[in-house]
This record gives C-alpha cells, structure tokens and sequence, in this order.
C-alpha cells in the first residue's frame, strides 16, 4: 500500500545509520568493557592432596563488569607498586652438587632434565636465585675445607678451587647455560681456622687481626668467581652470626663485630670496582635488633644494600621491623629447611603463609629453600641436621627423583615471575579467614595473581582488574592466574 511504503522508506535510513554506528564502536580502538572481547588468562593450580601438581588449566576468557557479590572470594588487583621480586630459590651445597654430578655422571639426560625442571621457567619452575657456601658448610663432606688452608698466607697464594672446581662449579655453569639471568649468592659459614680465636672450624669469632685478612678473602672469592664467568649478585659476610654449633663449620660474629667488618670489606669491594650488593645478618627472624644494630653504624650502612632472614625462630613480621626502621634497605629470605618425610597438606600452607605471600609481603625480595638436592637419605650430611629435606631428592641408584612440596609451592611464583618483577597491591574480599593472595606485576606488561585456599573445600573466587574479571572454582591449595598484558 502507499501509506506503507512510505513509512518503509522514511526508517531506512535510521536504520542503516544504527547499523553504521554499531560498527563504528566496535571498531573502536577505546571501547567501554562491555564490548571488549575477553582476553585470555592461564590457569596453574598446585593441590595440596597433589591430585594435580603445577598442572595448567584451560584458559579463563575474562568477562566485562564486575563479578557477582556473592561469592566467597574476591580478589581486586590495583595498581600501587611496592619492592622488586628478585625470585625464588635454593642454595647449591656441596651435597647438592654432588647429588646432581652423580646424576650426570649416571644417566646425563635425568640431569639436563632436572636443571631444567628446575631452573628453565618454560620447562618447569624457573628458580632464579641460587645460594653458595663459601668453602665447608654442614651439608658438605668431610674434611671440611675452605680456599686456604695454609696458616698466614694473608696474599692467598695458595688458593684452593679444587672441591669446589669437582662439584659446585661445573653445576652452577650448566645452571648458567640453562638461565644467565640467575641470581648468585654467596654465604660463608666459617673462614679459613687460622682466622678465627678458636682455630677450629666448629667454633670461635674472627680474631681481632684478621678483619682486613678475611675482608680480602672474601673480595678474592667473588673476583674468582667472576674469572669463571659468574657473576656474583650479593654476598652476606656470615651465615647465622649468632649460631655456634658444636657440629659443623661456623662462627660467632657480634652485630658491631658485623658492622666493623663491613668497613673492611665494603671498601675493598668499591675500590676494586665489584658491584656484589652486601647483605648483612643472614639468620632468623627472632634477632631483628642484629641487623638494626648494624645498619645504625652510618659508615656500615653506607656499604650495604639490606638484611636477610631465616625460618628457624621468631616470626616473619620481624622483616617489616627492621624495614621500618630503615626503608631505603632491602629485605631477602634466604633459608628454611623442610625437615623429615613429605607432607604436602601440613608444609605448603606454612610456608606459603610465612613464606612465599607472607614473607614477601614483609617486604623480602627473595625467598630461598635449603639444599636443592639431597639423596634418599637426607645427605651426603656432615652436620647436625640428618632429616633436612632438599627441594628434590634423588632416589637409591641416581636413576629417579621425586620434586618436594618446597619444589611445588615455590614454583607456583616463581615460574611466572618476569625481570623486572614487582609486587603489586591487591585486596582480598571474603575467604573466610583460610584463604590468602599474592600479586606482582612483570617487566613484559603481564600480571600474576596467586590464591591459596587452605579453607576445607574448593571456594569459588572471582580475580577482577580494569572493569573486566574470571572466576573459578579453586579447589584446595595455589591456583596461579597469569593476566596478560594490555
């Protein structure tokens, strides 16, 4: 009819300007989040029944809005920075050493495969800190040593390589091979015996002569090092200054005799141009005055970049003390040993909530396990600790190794961590007091966001940033979402 036509030709061209602007906004470069397409999240979850170890999950879409406030978990990621990440990680002892050469030495393609289970992030955990005794530790073979044995040699003439030229040094260049942005450590648990008051390895403190002796030591140590092509990141001038065992190599060192021998070595290490950070204390978190004590010497704290801290005693907020008292200096976490069998359901918790989230947010840097290798038997040992548990075990015939709940629950950061990394700020709404997150963001744009639910049963949680969100179903344990980048 002519009325109708009419009426058909007078919307056309409404209707053809609606479709126009629709896709006008989608193709928008700013679109509101209700048109955006979701990107995609991965998904990695660790349970502590370990039905599923560092397993990856299908990836989330994320959805515009914001998640329904119903649910019992909600986590908000912001966008305040705080401390640089540096990693996570072990320490490569003698015994560890030797547990991985026997390997190599047996079946070379278990080894390659370890290094990299544990070192190659694309491949398993991407540990990126590594810890070395100087010389002899307590988890060292017998007879202990240390670079120079021989009584005076004040110019080090007589330098010996030759223990750690047979174990450390060919394992850490394969680690190397595997990962050069690694991080090393270096720790000394005693200096050579001539050094000390009580000329024992067990016992003792650096005699009052020595201090210069010993400051030289150590510089030679790190300019070894780099001669072999690694670099040394920090060193700490005693492993557990207020722990003096009966049962294997060790020193007492005061705070202000800590402090007085950071003035030797602090200016050896600038004069001779080495940028190696020095990290002072190197012991548990009940002793926050010890690193206090150092840093209020001026000229000390002049020489060193920050503290470190240990499990074995105190609680993990003694990390936020003494960065309060003094915030332009770093915080590490460079020790905690599993002890005796595996028992995922009692140790992830612990050490995530003291650990890897709660050490961290304390302001640590870094958080590194004890020995990464040990064998079937807690060794080879020369101490006192004869059910310390590695970040792996070797089984009986260096043909097998099994990956311990220290190797799951790190890697659950560590292998999304990308230089350079920074924890972020992040709420957690609800979780009924039994669940906990950790967020950092990396230098390649992306976000990571860690849950950890110790509640009894799997509880649905929503990771929302930007207007845009996923949820899942978390059930007991980590679950790792790795956010890209927009």
């Amino acid at each position: 009819k002519p009325g109708r036509m009419k009426i058909m030709i007078q919307r056309a061209p409404t209707t053809m300007m609606i479709l126009i602007m629709i896709i006008m906004i989608l193709s928008s470069s700013s679109l509101p989040s209700f048109f955006v397409s979701g990107s995609s999240v991965s998904v990695w979850e660790t349970l502590l029944d370990e039905s599923s170890l560092l397993k990856q999950l299908p990836s989330l879409n994320t959805q515009g809005g914001t998640p329904p406030n119903n649910l019992p978990a909600t986590v908000t990621i912001n966008t305040k920075q705080y401390q640089e990440i540096y990693g996570f990680g072990g320490t490569l002892t003698e015994s560890s050493a030797i547990n991985l050469v026997k390997i190599k030495n047996i079946n070379t393609g278990l080894y390659h495969e370890v290094l990299n289970q544990l070192f190659n992030s694309s491949y398993g955990a991407g540990f990126t800190m590594v810890r070395i005794p100087v010389g002899s530790c307590d988890f060292s073979i017998q007879p202990w040593f240390s670079y120079d044995n021989v009584t005076y040699d004040e110019l080090f003439k007589d330098w010996a390589w030759q223990r750690d030229a047979q174990y450390i040094i060919p394992v850490l260049k394969d680690i190397l091979a595997i990962n050069r942005d690694i991080k090393i450590v270096l720790s000394p648990w005693s200096p050579p015996i001539w050094m000390k008051t009580s000329g024992a390895w067990t016992s003792g403190t650096l005699r009052s002569d020595m201090f210069d002796d010993y400051a030289y030591y150590l510089q030679i140590t790190i300019q070894k090092y780099n001669a072999l092509g690694i670099d040394i990141y920090a060193i700490t001038p005693q492993n557990e200054p207020l722990n003096e065992p009966a049962g294997y190599p060790a020193m007492r060192l005061s705070a202000p005799d800590e402090a007085l021998f950071v003035k030797s070595l602090g200016p050896k290490l600038k004069s001779n141009n080495i940028a190696t950070k020095i990290i002072v204390f190197d012991h548990n978190w009940q002793w926050p005055e010890y690193p206090t004590t150092v840093l209020s010497d001026a000229t000390a704290s002049s020489y060193i970049a920050g503290s470190a801290f240990h499990c074995y005693g105190g609680q993990v907020q003694a990390q936020s003390q003494v960065y309060n008292a003094y915030p332009d200096k770093e915080i590490w976490f460079t020790e905690c040993s599993g002890t005796g069998p595996s028992n995922f359901n009692g140790n992830i918790p612990w050490n995530t909530n003291n650990l890897y989230i709660g050490s961290i947010m304390n302001w640590s840097r870094t958080v590194l396990h004890w020995n990464f290798m040990l064998d079937w038997n807690y060794g080879p040992y020369s101490g006192t600790c004869t059910n310390c548990r590695g970040i792996a075990t070797v089984q009986s015939g260096y043909n097998s190794v099994t990956y311990n709940e220290e190797f799951y629950g790190m890697a659950m950061f560590s292998k999304f961590l990308k230089y350079p990394a920074h924890r972020l700020d992040c709420s957690l709404q609800g979780g009924w007091g039994c669940m906990s997150t950790l967020c950092f963001s990396n230098g390649d744009g992306s976000t990571v966001v860690v849950v950890a639910n110790f509640c009894q049963t799997p509880q649905v949680t929503a990771v929302q940033k930007n207007g845009q969100y996923v949820s899942l179903n978390l059930g007991v344990g980590l679950t790792s979402f790795v956010w890209p980048s927009t």
